[in-house]
């Protein structure tokens, strides 16, 4: 994988932490581990087999406490303040082969905000769907969350680039439903 082609796959990472918050991370581990992605000293520990197995749990875990109610929304509360650093950590490896020196400053600049934002917007997406069917498209939504999460990283695996420029119009879009969503939250509150 070419330096760009890296980068791009690593800012999908940070942006598709923002929808779970452990799969990038475990998808890095897993690359690191199984294609020998060269890895920070400091950060050699993601391509440990017991790094990628510990990752790979907290994923299913998270995956699946999306699908509870209140969970979702449990899980959202306390992903605000972990999502950034796990954005970081996914996009760090891959950002390193672009720049040495400044991997973990372009993962901060880069990818805590980007994984913050379709964070915020996912949450702002969420309490519309609860508000608009009492929580019942909760799990509907939380499918699409995965799908959109893993497709984006198979895609930015296969074609980093090609998914990166996916994803600028899915946060296009993500940020024009959640508008809507606040919108709409807020009229039905006005009004009654």
């Amino acid at each position: 994988m070419d330096a760009l082609s890296a980068a791009a796959f690593g800012i999908v990472l940070a942006a598709c932490a923002g929808l779970r918050a452990f799969l990038p991370v475990f998808s890095a581990s897993l690359a690191a581990w199984t294609l020998h992605v060269p890895l920070p000293q400091n950060l050699e520990w993601l391509a440990r087999p017991e790094t990628v197995l510990a990752f790979g749990i907290a994923t299913l875990i998270e995956i699946l406490g999306d699908k509870v109610p209140l969970v979702d929304h449990a899980l959202d509360s306390i992903q605000l303040f972990t999502k950034p650093g796990l954005a970081v950590l996914a996009a760090t490896p891959f950002l390193y082969q672009l720049s040495p020196q400044y991997a973990i400053g372009i993962g901060i600049v880069l990818g805590a905000p980007l994984a913050l934002g379709v964070h915020s917007a996912k949450a702002t997406a969420r309490v519309g769907s609860t508000a608009a069917t009492g929580g019942i498209g909760n799990p509907i939504l939380s499918v699409v969350e995965d799908v959109a999460a893993i497709g984006s990283i198979a895609l930015a695996f296969l074609a980093p680039v090609v998914a990166l420029v996916l994803l600028a119009v899915m946060l296009f879009l993500l940020v024009r439903f959640a508008i809507r969503i606040r919108k709409r939250t807020r009229r039905q509150a006005a009004s009654g």
